[in-house]
């Protein structure tokens, strides 16, 4: 039977006094001084002395190393630190911008200014200029438009790649620049 990692048996439960099964372990004390190597029974019995936990922090060491302190405290601790770093990761999203070749120049503004915001705000934006009907016939007319908008973003962006072909549409990616790049 497989077991879930959050489970209470799970591969990543910590061990705490009377699950630790091995007759020797390395003892850190509360102030994170190492104590050296006893038997576990003695650890259990200091920790129990102080009213507080002994809690095995390396299994995989040989012996396993374990420390005397709260357990409540440091599954707080270990949560709020989880929280920080997942606060702390940068997601990079990324925007789409769709128009054809027949778009107005207000309309085509209007995309540049939405495109703008975008990347002010650390997305990459992703152009689309799509064909429909026979206008496919001119793709350098699209390709002359793509050049336009990557002119008047390129104060707060970079073009990825140049714009490619695919199907019936022209494809290109601004990202913003870096502080280095501005």
């Amino acid at each position: 039977m497989r077991q879930n990692s959050k489970q209470p048996g799970g591969k990543n439960r910590v061990r705490k006094n009377d699950e630790i099964r091995v007759s020797e372990i390395r003892l850190i004390d509360e102030e994170g001084e190492q104590l050296g190597v006893y038997e576990t029974k003695k650890a259990l019995y200091l920790a129990k002395g102080k009213s507080l936990d002994l809690v095995e922090i390396s299994p995989t060491a040989k012996p396993p190393v374990c420390k005397i302190m709260d357990f409540g405290a440091y599954l707080y601790q270990k949560k709020k630190d989880q929280k920080e770093q997942k606060k702390a990761q940068k997601t990079q999203s990324q925007k789409e911008i769709k128009f054809g070749i027949r778009i107005s120049d207000n309309d085509f503004d209007v995309r540049i200014n939405k495109a703008i915001k975008f990347l002010e705000k650390g997305s990459s934006v992703k152009v689309i200029l799509q064909f429909k009907g026979r206008e496919f016939t001119h793709p350098e007319i699209g390709l002359k438009r793509i050049e336009e908008m990557a002119e008047k973003l390129s104060e707060v962006a970079k073009q990825e790649f140049a714009p490619k072909s695919q199907g019936r549409s022209i494809v290109t990616e601004f990202r913003p620049l870096s502080k280095k790049e501005k």
